[in-house]
């Protein structure tokens, strides 16, 4: 089995043009259509909010100190949505580092965490 925090750093060593690029390649060979640049993302992206952000409750759990590292907020997020990638057959590694560079607190909506310390 591979290393998950390996194949993850990959992807976050890859500019974000370029995972996104590889997550609608992924897209079309699951579905055999190809739908246009971006397309297949915002398809998945409510199951992701509500596996994340709700279900995960990402906006509390950030507050870990240990969600100040890109690798551990990528692995966390990884284990969260690994049910929804098999679904699009795109690796969680690459959704997770998406989320990742396009910035999850963001994502989800979440507070500025200097707001939650005064």
């Amino acid at each position: 089995m591979p290393d998950p925090s390996r194949e993850i750093q990959r992807y976050l060593n890859q500019p974000l043009d370029d995972l996104m690029q590889q997550f609608d390649l992924y897209a079309e060979e699951a579905t055999g259509v190809q739908k246009g640049p971006g397309s297949a993302w915002e398809k998945i992206t409510p199951a992701l909010r509500q596996k994340i952000c709700v279900e995960g409750n990402w906006c509390e759990r950030r507050q870990d100190a240990r969600f100040d590292d890109p690798m551990n907020i990528a692995l966390a997020v990884a284990a969260m949505v690994d049910i929804e990638a098999l679904r699009i057959a795109a690796p969680a590694a690459l959704i997770a580092a998406i989320l990742v560079k396009r910035g999850i607190d963001k994502f989800c909506d979440c507070a500025p965490i200097e707001a939650k310390s005064q």
